[in-house]
């Protein structure tokens, strides 16, 4: 996901990772490599410049009896082992062996993290659970490619579209390896070749500190060093290096948008798509002097002190348990949603001075088009965390365990991340007025109503407003190079409504965060995952279906309307009678172009009824809704217009002026008293002696 397990540091009980045995964290680099040996015939081989790598087969079945082949590459080294001299440092790509066969079958090493506890008796809470063993040694890939046989293959066959996914988890969780990121079935369905990559989270992925030795964002290194791995060595497998897609949620997707914004990346990817956050998130990333502070405060609690040589020295002789146990104490417990090591405005990176100056988005790049969007409630996985335990998840319950205004009002106190202020005086007003900004007087207050309010807040103030924000800026960006130069840059925007029938979630929790992925990936179509966490119906199917095939397209050609063409759509064995199933056969590309075009694709029960994908341009903010019903298409304008004006305009303004006047009554000495009534907007009586 994800997804930020955020809460899940909170408790003593749910950081496990602290009790981990030795077997459980790999002590020393993992060899992939076979000395003398070759790849089985009947396993995929494909040699690239840095080695040879063998694969695994697999065959994909659909329901309506076709199948698919794709060729499976687990564990592909991009990076060589972070540990020792190079914990904190920048990613060294490993050296390049041209004469060796490394076996790329078994997922590899999940990053130092984590574990959670919490909700576990839930299967959508499981399912974002690391699946393999974790070691620092963890810089690795994983390719899936549609499977051709010879007779389908010739010499001038175009090279497929290519998929880079970066996942989310707050930047302290989260693995490439989860059944929910399985890219067989979009690879198979739509004819593209997916790859997804590792990289360090927590402390070890974006520790900061003055020095070269520990430069801060090694996690978006590591990212990048992926990209180039494959930008460099795509090709070699049949993918088109001058069509590669990131694509990331949560956390990844503020990881895809810093590579849009950071001139450092922009070489080793085309096009971009960003679900549910951008690097604007008011968590999403963190300035030079606080990120130090941690540093600071991290390097306090394992005992190293003294200059910043003998500091970094000593974290590096820190075990894997040390750090994780130091970084659980960074946590505070009446938080909402922390992360103690974002990435950082390192001016290097991310080339940028403060906040105000990445809002401008100076360095994004211009060529290419982008994607956004959001889930209709962002914020209901992290009140779960914040206010719910492990008896109160269940699907009965109607609301969050709130009694009274006041409880709701501390709630909302502390998912505005005041909790800790030190004039609550000041701050009582600027929660009411945002509880007032959401009132809508249109019912009659009830407990449920509460909770209801508390989702949109928080959805508002984390996820939604700060993508929304992104896209509207990148709607003034013009392109500058290529065939389109002088021309907008391509912005399309969707929401996604639609609910998992069978999802254990309490019904308030809405369609939650993170929980639009298993339709990009198909993973509606995966037998393995339906037994083990929760399964589909047909019409949810048919959704993925939607989902997938507008995310193709648009890694295809920039425009998620293009549908492919007979031969870049999906390699399935089927019968020749059923070639006119297939999506017609043209000779230029085909746009959907009817509000509602029925097409069947390759394996489908039914036909998907697709809807225009509008651009998101500034003047008229179109975008696409994925409704509540499942396959259900809508357009809407404007997303959340007046609400992300608040956030982004007059929340900062409201907190600047509480900051003005601490200092001023601090300063002066007048009553605290003045300061509350100024802030609720009466002017002060005075009362003169007489």
């Amino acid at each position: 996901m994800l997804f930020v397990w955020w809460f899940l540091l909170h408790h003593a009980s749910i950081c496990a990772l602290a009790d981990l045995t030795p077997s459980e964290i790999f002590p020393h680099p993992i060899n992939l490599s076979k000395s003398d040996w070759k790849c089985p015939s009947d396993r995929p081989a494909t040699i690239t410049t840095v080695g040879t790598f063998c694969g695994i087969r697999e065959v994909v079945h659909w329901p309506d009896g076709m199948a698919s082949k794709v060729d499976i590459y687990y564990g592909i080294r991009y990076g060589q082992p972070p540990v020792g001299r190079l914990r904190f440092r920048k990613p060294v790509p490993p050296p390049a062996e041209p004469d060796k066969v490394f076996s790329a079958n078994e997922l590899q090493a999940t990053c130092p993290q984590p574990r959670d506890t919490l909700f576990q008796e839930c299967p959508a809470a499981r399912m974002w659970q690391p699946n393999t063993l974790m070691s620092e040694d963890c810089l690795f890939l994983n390719i899936w490619v549609p499977s051709h046989t010879p007779s389908e293959m010739n010499s001038n066959e175009e090279k497929l579209a290519v998929m880079l996914w970066i996942y989310g988890g707050s930047f302290y969780t989260g693995t490439s390896t989860l059944s929910v990121y399985d890219g067989r079935f979009l690879a198979a369905r739509q004819n593209v070749i997916v790859a997804s990559l590792n990289y360090r989270v927590g402390p070890f992925g974006f520790l900061f500190t003055d020095q070269a030795e520990v430069p801060g964002n090694m996690g978006l290194w590591d990212q990048r060093l992926a990209m180039k791995w494959v930008k460099d060595h795509i090709g070699s497998f049949g993918g088109d290096p001058e069509r590669i897609t990131l694509f990331g949620e949560s956390a990844g997707a503020v990881s895809v948008s810093a590579h849009l914004l950071s001139p450092w990346s922009h070489a080793f990817f085309t096009n971009a798509v960003m679900q549910s956050g951008s690097i604007l998130g008011n968590w999403a990333v963190s300035n030079a002097v606080r990120a130090l502070e941690q540093t600071n405060k991290f390097s306090k609690i394992l005992g190293c002190t003294g200059n910043a040589v003998n500091t970094i020295d000593c974290l590096r002789k820190k075990s894997v348990k040390e750090i994780l146990d130091a970084h659980d104490a960074m946590f505070n417990d009446a938080s909402y949603f922390s992360v103690p090591f974002p990435p950082v405005l390192d001016q290097h990176f991310l080339p940028y001075e403060n906040g105000l100056r990445l809002r401008q988005m100076r360095f994004m790049k211009t060529t290419g088009s982008v994607m956004f969007g959001i889930n209709k409630n962002e914020g209901s996985y992290f009140l779960l965390y914040a206010f719910v335990n492990n008896s109160d998840w269940r699907g009965e319950h109607t609301q969050l365990p709130i009694r009274s205004r006041a409880e709701y009002l501390t709630c909302l106190r502390r998912v505005l991340e005041l909790q800790d202020d030190i004039r609550p005086e000041l701050t009582d007003p600027l929660i009411r007025y945002i509880d007032f900004e959401y009132e809508t007087y249109d019912y009659i207050p009830t407990l449920a109503s509460w909770t209801r309010r508390l989702e949109v807040i928080s959805s508002d103030r984390s996820f939604k407003c700060p993508t929304i924000t992104m896209a509207n800026t990148a709607t003034n960006q013009y392109v500058l190079s290529g065939p389109r130069i002088g021309s907008k840059l391509p912005v399309y925007f969707y929401e996604f409504q639609h609910r998992t029938a069978s999802v254990q979630w309490p019904e308030w929790a809405g369609t939650m965060h993170g929980y639009e992925i298993e339709y990009v990936f198909g993973i509606p179509f995966s037998p393995q995952f339906q037994a083990t966490f929760y399964r589909f119906t047909d019409e949810e199917r048919r959704l993925s279906d939607m989902m997938m095939t507008y995310w193709a397209n648009f890694a295809r050609t920039g425009d998620p309307n293009i549908l492919p063409l007979d031969k870049d759509v999906l390699n399935l064995n089927s019968p020749a009678g059923e070639a006119e199933e297939r999506v017609d056969s043209v000779l230029e590309p085909k746009h959907i172009t009817d509000y509602l075009e029925q097409v069947r694709l390759p394996g489908s029960l039914a036909k998907c009824e697709f809807s225009n994908w509008p651009q998101y341009l500034n003047e008229t903010a179109s975008y696409l809704i994925f409704g509540e019903e499942a396959g259900k298409l809508s357009v809407g304008s404007a997303p959340r217009r007046r609400q992300c004006l608040f956030w982004q305009r007059w929340y900062p303004a409201l907190l600047l002026q509480i900051s003005l006047l601490i200092i001023t009554t601090k300063n002066i000495g007048l009553g605290e008293e003045i300061a509350r009534i100024t802030l609720a907007g009466r002017e002060p009586e005075f009362k003169t002696k007489n």
